[in-house]
């Protein structure tokens, strides 16, 4: 299987909430998704894709909010 393949599989399973929002690794060359950019290292990304919410902090990005637990 395809990267991209794996990605879709975990979404659909997992169910995470992508819309409008665009995952790009900056630990590795891989991206998934249109729109704002949020970026964090891939297993923290795989979590997001895996609808893990994440301490503040893991990623950045205008919507990376949207994936990380408030204080």
């Amino acid at each position: 299987m395809r990267p991209r393949r794996h990605a879709r599989i975990a979404i659909d399973f997992f169910g995470a909430d992508l819309t409008g929002v665009r995952l790009q690794a900056d630990d590795h060359d891989w991206s998934y998704g249109t729109g704002s950019t949020v970026t964090g290292s891939a297993q923290h990304l795989l979590l997001v894709l895996a609808g893990r919410t994440l301490p503040p902090g893991l990623l950045a990005g205008e919507q990376s909010g949207r994936f990380t637990a408030g204080v």
